[in-house]
């Protein structure tokens, strides 16, 4: 399934923005309501947590390090700065 790369790249944090959703909605219901709903909420979010940061680090080791150019400042345009001499 192709998905559009904003959505592929940010996958991370949506498994991370739903764990930490999970976890705060079986805290409150399991301690308002029941208890039985407290281990699974907390579970699964903890789950989702995980999975964003196993994604997250398999992501980073696949890819390749940026290279810094040294010479960077004098080819870019931002940062030329004429001879006034």
């Amino acid at each position: 399934m192709w998905l559009p790369t904003p959505f592929y790249e940010r996958a991370p944090h949506y498994w991370l923005l739903l764990g930490l959703l999970l976890i705060v909605l079986g805290a409150y219901l399991g301690l308002q309501m029941d208890r039985v709903y407290l281990y699974p909420g907390m579970g699964l979010g903890v789950a989702c947590c995980l999975w964003s940061v196993r994604i997250f680090m398999r992501r980073s080791l696949q890819r390749p390090a940026a290279r810094i150019e040294p010479d960077l400042d004098q080819t870019c345009e931002f940062n030329y700065k004429p001879d006034n001499s």
